[in-house]
């Protein structure tokens, strides 16, 4: 007999606390599977969520569980310091110090960011053109740093790139603004959660 269920990988950055996207998976219908950076991608899962605060940094070492779902193909959702650490993963740059999207002793801020038509993240959103996101990243990617073969799909006003996919595969995707909080997000936007868990989804 057979059943149907989605678990997901979770890598978070070292020091940071799990819970907030334990949460996020758990609002998808998915169970999380904790993974730690140096650990391989486990055999119960069927995608990845890795996710972090703060700036993915020179010290940082890929993740073996994130390259071990790039080889394997499943689907990838990267937040903040996971979307940086994606785009490493993929040849692209650590992220550069930016300026207006954080303000000190603020628990968030918020920012327009231009949704380019014909993107996946768009498409799972439902959305395109100008939207207000929260933000509290004091690093970012600039076009310049983003890996060949990978496209930024979505931007903030001084272009700063706000998301990547990689065009012809399934689902592999990196934002950097906090989609976890889905309280804070926009509508739809935590479509983006739901469909990672849904292409998640494995068969015992």
């Amino acid at each position: 007999m057979t059943s149907d269920f989605s678990s997901v990988a979770l890598i978070v950055r070292p020091g940071e606390p799990a819970e907030q996207f334990v949460g996020a998976i758990n609002h998808g219908g998915g169970v999380a599977v904790q993974v730690g950076v140096t650990d391989a991608f486990p055999e119960t899962a069927g995608g990845l969520l890795i996710a972090g605060d703060e700036a993915y940094s020179d010290a940082d070492n890929v993740p073996q569980g994130l390259l071990d779902a790039i080889e394997g193909s499943y689907p990838v959702l990267g937040i903040g310091w996971g979307m940086h650490a994606l785009n490493v993963a993929m040849g692209g740059q650590t992220p550069v110090k930016i300026s207006g999207h954080r303000v000190p002793g603020e628990d968030l801020c918020s920012h327009p960011l231009f949704m380019a038509p014909g993107g996946k993240v768009g498409y799972t959103i439902a959305g395109s053109g100008w939207v207000t996101v929260p933000s509290d990243h004091s690093h970012g990617l600039l076009p310049a740093q983003v890996a060949d073969g990978l496209l930024s799909s979505v931007y903030a006003g001084d272009q700063v790139v706000e998301a990547i996919e990689k065009p012809g595969r399934d689902w592999f995707i990196g934002v950097q603004w906090p989609a976890h909080m889905i309280d804070r997000t926009p509508a739809g936007f935590d479509s983006l959660l739901l469909a990672l868990v849904e292409r998640s989804e494995r068969r015992v």
